[in-house]
């Protein structure tokens, strides 16, 4: 899952690798692991576990859930799957039609890294993004928004998080974006009902760990869509293909498909069997790269010489006046 590039670098989120300097054991870091979530409500009804109420409990190496619920003229799909094996693969998608439809989907990556070295290092967390989309489609009240976030201890270091909302006719795109994963989808306006995701490689700076530090590193998709069809009855279109896609079985390839009148709409990014674009293993990686460090004697001398010139400055000041 986590491969060693070292340069010189520390041991990263591998399986209970142990490290040894100067024959002395250093800390291990921990076994990486994912979390998946899949929730639904159809037509008002209360919210429900989908992964609870189908008895689907993926083992903490990783788990693929695919399923589609639907009831009284609304639906929804999703897809939530990771794998710590390697190659990794990545994602969430959550879709919906109909009348009246939720649904949100999760996966989780979490691990700890600790520095083994004994100076301080500058950690980089690189991996592959296949693309993706948000989109809303036909009459109706609804959101679809998609976040992809890379956590430190629980503070936010990289995010890409773009949210399509639509009250009748009137649409809005927007973007709340933070650093590397920032590049991953952006509007093409402010009224964009659809935008599709940048797949490719991607580099987040996760800063300086001290010598002996231990850190927590989060990685998450979360994809979320919800909407109410608002022009009468349902469409007795097909409008079921979840973001303007449909099978053409003669050329056995997915060709554009223009929507009908009902409501839907996608949520979706790291889906390697979208069919849109080549497969992409994930392929998590974390460099650190030694960072020499001012010696507490250096540290003591540069404060006191900015401490001096700071008098100095003061005295001119002073004797200007």
């Amino acid at each position: 899952m986590y491969n060693d590039n070292l340069a010189p670098r520390a041991k990263l989120l591998s399986l209970l690798v142990a490290a040894a300097c100067a024959g002395v054991a250093l800390p291990a870091a921990a076994d990486p692991s994912i979390s998946l979530t899949a929730v639904y409500a159809l037509n008002g009804a209360p919210e429900v576990d989908a992964m609870a109420e189908d008895g689907f409990s993926p083992p903490s190496t990783g788990g693929d859930y695919l399923n589609t619920k639907s009831a009284a003229g609304s639906s929804v799909f999703f897809h939530t799957y990771g794998f710590t094996s390697s190659p990794t693969y990545f994602g969430a998608r959550a879709s919906g039609e109909g009348l009246d439809f939720y649904a949100k989907t999760s996966a989780l990556y979490s691990g700890t890294y600790t520095n083994t070295s004994g100076s301080a290092v500058a950690l980089n967390f690189s991996f592959n993004l296949d693309g993706g989309e948000v989109g809303l489609w036909g009459t109706g009240n609804g959101s679809a928004n998609l976040r992809l976030q890379i956590r430190r201890n629980g503070s936010v270091v990289s995010q890409g998080d773009t949210l399509i909302t639509q009250v009748g006719a009137t649409v809005n795109c927007s973007e709340s974006d933070i650093g590397a994963l920032g590049a991953w989808a952006s509007c093409a306006a402010a009224d964009s009902n659809s935008v599709w995701g940048s797949g490719g490689a991607y580099s987040v700076d996760m800063g300086l760990v001290a010598a002996g530090e231990t850190i927590t590193i989060d990685y998450d998709i979360i994809s979320t869509v919800s909407g109410q069809y608002i022009d009468g009855a349902q469409s007795s279109g097909s409008c079921n293909n979840y973001g303007g896609y449909a099978l053409v079985a003669e050329e056995g390839v997915e060709q554009p498909y223009v929507p009908c009148v009902n409501f839907n709409g996608i949520s979706r990014s790291g889906d390697p069997f979208n069919g849109n674009e080549p497969s992409v293993s994930a392929d998590f990686l974390l460099t650190a790269e030694a960072v020499a460090l001012p010696e507490p004697g250096s540290l003591a001398l540069l404060a006191a010489a900015g401490g001096g010139l700071l008098v100095s400055r003061r005295r001119r000041g002073g004797s200007a006046r």
